[in-house]
């Protein structure tokens, strides 16, 4: 998977400014080092050759740093002092496209959380509002990770001749939808 996530402008600059990603096999980063920065120019703008001029400003592979992702969420969002939202309280692969969104939502639970109760009731008010909302998530990248990142040679042709066809059938792309803005279910029950 290769994309490129607009990120706006830097300072004094006026120029609109994107992050490339690309995934790879964990085992896989030294041999994308060995292979050389032209090597993965050449391949990614073969498999999207819109990429191209985003992929040509790099000029060193220092540019890119390696990320690796696993599911994992705190035993506890909070303590006296601190509060965590977003991927630090609850990681999970990209595949869903869900980071932003989920810290988004944690914010807005906290917000209320913090606007409805006294501090002490407040934190563990937001940590049981976004309990099940982010387990569901959490759930769903485990299950559609290994669609798009795995050695599988099975998943990825049930990914595209029964999954991508069953995904245009109603109600199926309303699902969807509703799925990928993060109302499946509720993003802040009991709260």
């Amino acid at each position: 998977m290769i994309g490129a996530l607009p990120i706006g402008t830097l300072p004094d600059e006026p120029n609109f400014k994107a992050a490339i990603f690309c995934s790879l096999p964990s085992d896989g980063y030294s041999s994308w080092q060995n292979a050389g920065r032209d090597a993965w120019k050449a391949k990614t703008t073969a498999l999207w050759p819109a990429l191209a001029p985003f992929v040509n400003q790099i000029t060193d592979p220092d540019q890119m740093t390696m990320a690796q992702y696993s599911l994992g969420t705190l035993k506890c969002l909070y303590n006296n002092r601190l509060v965590h939202i977003g991927d630090a309280a609850h990681c999970a692969s990209p595949q869903l496209g869900q980071g932003a969104n989920m810290a988004l939502l944690d914010e807005l639970a906290l917000s209320r959380a913090l606007a409805s109760h006294p501090i002490a009731q407040a934190l563990p008010a937001y940590a049981r509002a976004r309990g099940l909302h982010t387990k569901i998530y959490q759930a769903m990248s485990w299950a559609f990770t290994p669609m798009y990142q795995s050695n599988s040679k099975i998943l990825p042709i049930l990914r595209d001749r029964v999954l991508f066809p069953v995904s245009q059938i109603p109600p199926m792309p309303h699902i969807l939808t509703s799925l990928v803005c993060g109302t499946m279910v509720s993003p802040m029950q009991r709260l």
